[in-house]
């Protein structure tokens, strides 16, 4: 059975961890992941990699999740320890199992 949740969360989880291949080991091979801001997006699995690779160590906590269909909406905070902290929403479109579209949007907390 489809559970784009479940491909939402190991995606974040490997961002944590910082694990490049897991990321992209829940991602369709033609990926379109959008950068804030919406002007740049990184295509691919090698998208998805650069991603978790280039990614600051933040401390992300979820604290809403939301599923609709196959759109999986993750909402939390997003802190980088004595710097900032913003409120993040994650957009994660999927097929059912695989991430086929990742959005991602700041506001600030501070």
């Amino acid at each position: 059975m489809p559970d784009p949740l479940a491909a939402a969360k190991t995606f974040m989880s490997a961002l944590e961890t910082k694990d490049a291949e897991k990321a992209a080991s829940v991602c369709a091979d033609d990926v379109a992941i959008e950068l804030p801001g919406g002007e740049n997006q990184i295509e691919g699995k090698d998208g998805a990699r650069q991603l978790i690779r280039m990614a600051p160590p933040f401390v992300r906590i979820v604290r809403e999740e939301q599923v609709e269909g196959n759109v999986v909406i993750l909402k939390g905070l997003t802190r980088s320890p004595g710097h900032f902290a913003n409120y993040t929403t994650w957009t994660f479109e999927t097929d059912g199992n695989l991430i086929k579209h990742v959005t991602f949007a700041w506001r600030p907390a501070n």
